[in-house]
C-alpha cells in the first residue's frame, strides 16, 4: 500500500511566489515618466522714470566746484602730509594734498557746505569729484575717498557716508560720485552738510606724492516722501527714458539669441509714456527700436507687485511658478529702483511704477524658496540690491540659503548706477553692470568671467564698479566658474 506524499503549505507557498515572480519578470514593464527639462527665465522691468537731476548752480558754478581761483570755502586738516590750491587742475587749479614722508598720511579737505548753500531735508544729495592720484605706483592703505558727513544742530555727526577708497588707478584723471539722503533716519535732526575730500595712504615713491582733486558738482532731487504727504514738496519731472527699459530688453534678447523661447519667457515691462515712443538699447548696431519683435506678457499699468508676487507664487494654478517643473532651469531678472529706506531696518524694496507698489526681500525670498526646478539665477539690479539677497541688511556674509542657485546682485548696500540713454561715451542704454554681464554671458563666457568682466569695468569717465557700487555674487552650487550658454548642460 503506497503512503500519501504530503507536501508542507509553505512550501506549496514558496513554489507560488516563484512562479508568480516568473509571470512578473516576464510581462512588459512600464518605463518612469521623465519629465523633459526646459529653460525658462522671468524678467520684470517695472519702471523707466529717472528723476531729473537738479544741480546746485550757486555751488556748481563758484569757485568751491571748479577751484580755478584758490581754496575758498574749504579747509584742511591732515597728519603728516599739508594741503593747499595749486595750479595743477582739470583744466586749471585743485585743492591738492602733499606727502613729505613714506609714513602713511591722513589729509582731509573739508567745506561746510550748510554754512554757504541751502541745504533741502530730505532731498537726496549726489557729489561727484574728479581725482588724480600723482605717483608711479599704487598707494597703500584706504587710499582717496570722498565722504558726505551729516550733522545736527549741536555739530554731533549724524552719518558720514563714504565711497570705498581708491589706491590703484594712478597718474589718470577718473571720477567718484557718492549719493545720500537728508534724512533724519537716527532720531537726530540734520541740519548741516559737510562735503569731504580725503587720503589715507602711505606713498611708497620717494618723488611723487599727491592726490589732486577737482571739478566738484553737488546735484540733487526729491527721493521719497518720508512722512508728510505734503512734505517733501513734488520731485522735479521725472524723465520717462530708456535705461529700465533697454536693460530688460538686453536680457530678454539675449536669452532669445541662445534659444529660449517666448512660450518659456514670462516678460512684465513698464515704458509708459517713454519719452520717445522707442527703446534704443545701443547706438550703432542699426537697431532703431529693440522693442519690435519683442513678445511681452504684462505690460504697463499691469505691471505692479501684486501681479508679480502672483507669477511667483507655486500654489496659484496657472501662475509661472506653478509651471516650473523639478527637472527646469529657472533664470529670474528684476530691473528698478530699490530702496532701504522704508523699513527702519534697512530691508530692501523693490519698486513698481505702475501703482507705487513694492515687493519686500523677505516676500521675494519666501516665494522663490518654494520654486522646485533643478536649478535657477537670480539677477537683482537695482538700487540696495545687495540686500535684497542677504538675510542681514548690512550685507555681510548670510545670503539667503536657496540650495540649487545663483545669485548675482547690481551693488551692495548702495546705490546702483545707469545710463538712462545711449547719448554717453559707451554707447548703450542700461545698467553699468548687468549690462555688461550679459554681454559677456551673450560672448559664451561663464558667469563667472561675465561677473568679472562687469565687476571691474569702468564706465565712460568714471571709477571702476568695483568701487562705485560694488556689485556681489553668491554661488550656492559652486557651478560659475563652468556654467554658460555654451556648456552642457546650458545656461
Amino acid at each position: 500500500m503506497k503512503k500519501k506524499v504530503v507536501i508542507p503549505i509553505v512550501v506549496l507557498a514558496v513554489i507560488g511566489a516563484l512562479i508568480i515572480s516568473v509571470i512578473i519578470l516576464t510581462l512588459p514593464t512600464t518605463p518612469p515618466i521623465v519629465i523633459p527639462s526646459e529653460r525658462k527665465a522671468l524678467i520684470v522691468g517695472s519702471a523707466n522714470d529717472f528723476y531729473e537731476s537738479e544741480p546746485d548752480y550757486d555751488f556748481n558754478d563758484g569757485g568751491d566746484s571748479s577751484i580755478d581761483l584758490g581754496l575758498g570755502n574749504w579747509t584742511f586738516d591732515g597728519t603728516a602730509c599739508f594741503g593747499e590750491y595749486s595750479v595743477f587742475g582739470n583744466p586749471y587749479g585743485s585743492l591738492t594734498i602733499f606727502s613729505g614722508t613714506d609714513l602713511p598720511v591722513v589729509g582731509n579737505f573739508s567745506l561746510d557746505y550748510s554754512e554757504n548753500y541751502d541745504l533741502l531735508e530730505y532731498a537726496l544729495y549726489n557729489i561727484t569729484v574728479d581725482i588724480f592720484i600723482q605717483s608711479p605706483v599704487p598707494l597703500v592703505g584706504n587710499g582717496t575717498k570722498i565722504g558726505l558727513q551729516w550733522l545736527n544742530s549741536t555739530g554731533q555727526t549724524v552719518r558720514i557716508d563714504w565711497t570705498d577708497g581708491v589706491n590703484n588707478i594712478i597718474n589718470s584723471w577718473f571720477s567718484l560720485n557718492l549719493t545720500g539722503v537728508c534724512n533724519n533716519e537716527t532720531n537726530n535732526e540734520i541740519t548741516d552738510l559737510n562735503l569731504v575730500l580725503s587720503v589715507e595712504a602711505a606713498f611708497p615713491d620717494l618723488m611723487n606724492k599727491a592726490v589732486y582733486f577737482d571739478n566738484i558738482k553737488i546735484d540733487k532731487w526729491i527721493s521719497v516722501n518720508v512722512t508728510n504727504p505734503m512734505e517733501p514738496p513734488p520731485s522735479p519731472g521725472g524723465i520717462n527714458s530708456d535705461g529700465f527699459p533697454a536693460q530688460s530688453l538686453q536680457v530678454y534678447w539675449v536669452l532669445k539669441n541662445h534659444g529660449y523661447t517666448d512660450e518659456n519667457i514670462f516678460f512684465m515691462l513698464y515704458w509708459k509714456n517713454d519719452i520717445d515712443g522707442i527703446v534704443n538699447i545701443y547706438r550703432n548696431d542699426g537697431i532703431l527700436d529693440d522693442m519690435v519683435g519683442a513678445v511681452i506678457d504684462v505690460l504697463d499699468d499691469d505691471v505692479n507687485a501684486s501681479r508679480f508676487k502672483q507669477e511667483l507664487n507655486v500654489s496659484i494654478a496657472g501662475s509661472f511658478a506653478d509651471l516650473i517643473n523639478e527637472n527646469d532651469y529657472l533664470i529670474i531678472y528684476m530691473c528698478d529702483h530699490g530702496s532701504n529706506k522704508k523699513f527702519p531696518d534697512g530691508s530692501a524694496t523693490f519698486h513698481f511704477e505702475a501703482d507705487n507698489s513694492f515687493i519686500t526681500e523677505l516676500e521675494f525670498y519666501n516665494l522663490v524658496k518654494e520654486i522646485e526646478c533643478k536649478r535657477m539665477m537670480i539677477n537683482i539690479d537695482c538700487c540696495f540690491s545687495g540686500n535684497f539677497l542677504n538675510s542681514d541688511p548690512n550685507v555681510g556674509s548670510s545670503w539667503y540659503n536657496i540650495p540649487n542657485c545663483i545669485m548675482v546682485t547690481a551693488s551692495s548696500n548702495r546705490p546702483s548706477w545707469y545710463w538712462i540713454n545711449n547719448a554717453n561715451g559707451d554707447g548703450w542704454a542700461g545698467s553699468w553692470f548687468f549690462h555688461v554681464f550679459w554681454d559677456k554671458l551673450d560672448e559664451n563666457e561663464t558667469i563667472n568671467s561675465a561677473f568679472n568682466t562687469a565687476f571691474n569695468f569702468i564706465p565712460f569717465n568714471q571709477a571702476p564698479l568695483s568701487i562705485v557700487q560694488n556689485p556681489l555674487m553668491n554661488d550656492n552650487m559652486g557651478v560659475a566658474a563652468t556654467l554658460s550658454f555654451n556648456s552642457d548642460p546650458p545656461l
